[in-house]
């Protein structure tokens, strides 16, 4: 059995949340979108909620093709040839593909060569039978909390944008399901209190998690940001920013 809860709350009313998160059978993703100041020019006319929300759907398909069937031989699933070189790693190829089909779909409207094109960040589960595969891509958070492990990954700082060859970065990894209880999918303004307010640690937050659900963390998230409005005790560049909060149950 898998259960996934989760929570997610715009950081403000002045622009669109930002974060996506998506599950299906077996598979679970969250997007956390670069969000630009106001104003800048991304040469896209969609925006970075709509790359955030077209990358994750492709994604989260890429990762559930196939769940369920017998193995079959051959190499994995990659981006569409000519894109780039594909990858060994299964969920690597896949977010590859997944970038590729996200800027075929909107090349011909858009330029996909301007520095500032929609990006994201990206956290990707998927539980295939007796064994569990994780993909982490910038500064988003995975914890992997099992009977003997507490584990914090996070993928680095390239973003996934137009270019496929960004899931190469991607911290990548296959763990046995039983030594896995639950996982936790964050985007960076749902860990403030740990990695920007040093309020609590990992086993803190979890605790919070536990005894208050993903909203309740990123509620007690808000009121810590309430008390410092300006960015006085913790500087910031957004006084509230997107939040999204996932957990999984294995």
């Amino acid at each position: 059995m898998m259960q996934v809860a989760w929570a997610t709350d715009q950081g403000s009313p002045e622009r669109r949340n930002e974060d996506f998160v998506a599950a299906a059978l077996g598979a679970v993703v969250v997007l956390d979108g670069c969000g630009l100041p106001l104003g800048t020019d991304l040469g896209c006319v969609h925006g970075t909620a709509w790359y955030a929300r077209s990358l994750g759907t492709r994604l989260l398909a890429r990762l559930t093709d196939g769940l369920g069937e017998a193995p079959q031989a051959g190499p994995p699933v990659g981006p569409p040839e000519g894109a780039h070189r594909p990858s060994r790693r299964p969920l690597a190829a896949r977010l590859a593909g997944a970038i590729s089909d996200v800027a075929a779909s909107h090349r011909s409207t858009c330029d996909l060569r301007r520095a500032t094109t929609p990006a994201a960040t990206v956290l990707a589960l998927r539980v295939r039978g007796d064994v569990v595969d994780y993909l982490v891509l910038a500064d988003s958070t995975l914890l992997l909390d099992g009977p003997d492990i507490l584990q914090e990954i996070t993928g680095g700082h390239v973003y996934a944008a137009a270019d496929p060859a960004a899931a190469e970065h991607a911290i990548t990894g296959t763990m046995p399901r039983r030594d896995l209880r639950r996982a936790f999918l964050l985007t960076d303004g749902a860990t403030r209190l740990v990695d920007g307010f040093g309020r609590t640690d990992w086993p803190g937050l979890i605790g919070m998690i536990d005894e208050h659900g993903p909203a309740g963390l990123i509620g007690r998230t808000r009121d810590a940001e309430r008390t410092d409005p300006d960015g006085a005790r913790w500087p910031r560049n957004k006084i509230h920013d997107d939040a999204t909060v996932v957990t999984v149950t294995l």
